[in-house]
């Protein structure tokens, strides 16, 4: 007890010291507000200073910002995907999105339109830095000029996306110099020419003022290094409304993804609505309020056109086709599909519920027609289509006394090679529906999309499937061949390794979770006939609710990945990686993640 007295007696003392006494020589303020600012280091990245306290530095290389400090720090500054080359000004310069001007004049008439809609996407880009309120008015006119060489509005794996990019400042005028030989090429400029935008507001202050900062200088050359760079998004296990796959291709358009590999329809529902066969929704969708209308679809096409992106339905067949196939007794067909949520799921599918459409009825051939015309109805042109096309159980077709008899009839053996056989006549009957249905559209034959299976392997492949028409998207683990095999033997392929890229995996089962470290460090062969690859969104076990998180920023790994393929760390690119976390964030994407905050104000240190 005396030794308590002691304590509190110089405790009083020190608190009534006057000259002494440090907290009242310097004082709290009631509410502590740290300041901290940001250093821009050679080879270190973005540094937080060592006082919280404001620290005044005319140096140029500080910034109350780390979003502004990420901005201009590094070669590459706060890009995402990384350009081929770019050098980049320290200094900025304020701008209001009011006084930036585009001029369209060297852009071919055609494609004025669909530009303007993409200028008009970077303006509220620009805007969302400051949360839509820009209040820091400054009337430096900015001037962004376009050129385009080319009018053609198609987008395909042979479009020229390359783009030049240059940043000049002088006499408080600022011109902005885009160069492209595509309206596609354009708009990645024009993404670009956003990144090098950011709110000079400070991390720290609670002042509601925002302005608008530009790099004062850019000279940047760019062009991707895969043609196809998707974002494949499972609608069908569960229903994702048509806002948050506008908000994904908003994250695609930031990361120079190019492709949306729509997976619409699966065993579990069929959501799209098909105005020829209104069955297809009536029966297959999980309610009236779960379907994609043809107006949404077309709508979607053309958000995701004026964003760089191509819409790629598919209609997975033979097998994954159950609810939505199941009417055709009803309506006098017989049995469109078979197996079609069957209890004894295990032996006839890969997961429940199953289904599989049956190849000996040929109304399931005509109303496979029907879908297909309004699919190529619908799709922008060239219309890329993918067949789905794997996972075909053989139990379940040898389930049917139908397809048996009607095996027999055609002289094929109830046995693996007879099935194969019967699995290739459904796709060679199934691309000449689609053909017809191109024809119609006034649309000269186009290759198809399957995924890799049973019936792509080397020793089977080039007896059903010919190389012209089809691109293969193989699934397979790390540890396969058949990515190589199919390259040696002329085919063209899409990558897509489930053990790495399948953003569902680490979440149900035994598999296991890839971070975006683990999914940038993935490389793919260079080569002619490697095309690129794909991220993808099964979603047997996430929703609306957990989209984003689950995608993002993982996808923005592989973007950079299949854009520029760099030869740098996982590391090395983290910092851009948080500034385009805090970008997207701005634009309504919630991404996860990356790190704990003090490593994200701290580049390098966490390494």
């Amino acid at each position: 007890m005396r030794q308590c007295w002691i304590l509190l007696a110089l405790f009083v003392q020190l608190a009534t010291c006057d000259d002494d006494n440090l907290i009242d020589s310097n004082p709290i303020p009631a509410v502590f507000e740290p300041s901290w600012t940001f250093k821009c280091v050679p080879d270190e990245g973005c540094q937080r200073s060592e006082s919280p306290l404001p620290t005044k530095s005319n140096s140029s290389s500080v910034f109350d910002s780390l979003d502004l400090c990420r901005t201009v720090c590094g070669r590459f500054g706060g890009l995402w995907p990384r350009p081929v080359t770019a050098a980049l000004s320290l200094q900025t310069v304020k701008i209001h999105p009011n006084y930036i001007r585009f001029d369209l004049i060297d852009a071919p008439v055609e494609t004025r339109e669909v530009l303007a809609k993409m200028t008009q996407v970077a303006t509220a880009n620009l805007l969302d830095e400051c949360d839509g309120n820009v209040t820091d008015l400054v009337e430096t006119p900015v001037v962004v000029y376009i050129t385009i060489k080319s009018s053609n509005l198609e987008l395909s794996w042979n479009t020229d996306e390359h783009y030049i990019l240059d940043v000049q400042s002088k006499d408080a005028n600022i011109a902005v110099h885009i160069v492209a030989e595509t309206i596609y090429g354009a708009r990645h400029g024009l993404e670009t020419f956003t990144q090098l935008v950011t709110s000079d507001k400070s991390d720290f202050s609670a002042q509601s003022s925002c302005g608008l900062r530009l790099v004062s200088g850019a000279k940047i050359r760019d062009k991707p290094v895969y043609p196809h760079r998707g974002l494949m998004l499972d609608t069908a296990r569960n229903f994702i409304p048509m806002d948050d796959i506008k908000r994904m291709i908003d994250g695609m358009a930031a990361t120079k993804l190019n492709v949306f590999h729509w997976h619409v329809t699966d065993s579990q529902s069929f959501p799209f609505e098909s105005t020829r066969v209104p069955q297809f929704t009536r029966y297959g969708a999980y309610s009236s309020y779960e379907i994609y209308t043809t107006e949404e679809v077309r709508d979607l096409i053309s958000y995701a056109q004026v964003r760089g992106v191509k819409v790629v339905i598919e209609i997975d067949a033979p097998a994954h086709a159950g609810n939505g196939w199941q009417w055709g007794k009803e309506y006098g067909f017989g049995d469109l599909a078979v197996c079609v949520n069957s209890k004894t799921w295990r032996s006839q599918c890969i997961q429940p519920p199953c289904g599989q459409l049956n190849p000996a009825n040929h109304h399931m051939y005509r109303i496979l027609q029907e879908l297909y015309r309004d699919i190529a109805e619908t799709l922008p042109k060239p219309s890329l289509f993918h067949m789905g096309g794997d996972e075909v159980f053989l139990s379940c077709w040898n389930s049917s006394q139908e397809i048996v008899s009607y095996m027999k009839d055609k002289g094929y053996d109830t046995n693996v090679e007879g099935f194969m056989k019967l699995w290739g006549e459904f796709h060679k009957k199934a691309l000449q529906i689609w053909d017809e249905e191109l024809l119609h559209t006034r649309q000269p034959e186009q290759p198809v999309m399957l995924w890799s299976s049973e019936l792509t392997q080397p020793n089977v492949i080039q007896k059903y499937l010919s190389k012209d028409r089809y691109v293969i998207e193989v699934w397979e683990p790390l540890s396969s061949s058949l990515l190589s095999q199919l390259l040696r033997l002329g085919y063209r392929t899409v990558s897509v390794p489930k053990d790495i890229w399948y953003l569902d995996h680490g979440f149900w089962g035994v598999t296991k979770y890839s971070n975006w470290r683990r999914m940038y460090s993935h490389t793919l062969p260079v080569e002619a006939n490697m095309l690129g690859g794909e991220v993808a969104m099964w979603s047997e076990y996430v929703d609306a609710q957990g989209l984003d998180t689950r995608i993002w920023p993982r996808a923005a790994a592989v973007a950079e990945r299949l854009w520029s393929n760099p030869s740098a760390s996982a590391s090395v690119a983290e910092p851009r990686l948080h500034r385009l976390r805090s970008r997207l964030g701005s634009r309504g994407i919630r991404c996860d993640v990356l790190s704990p905050a003090w490593c994200a104000q701290h580049d390098a240190r966490c390494l």
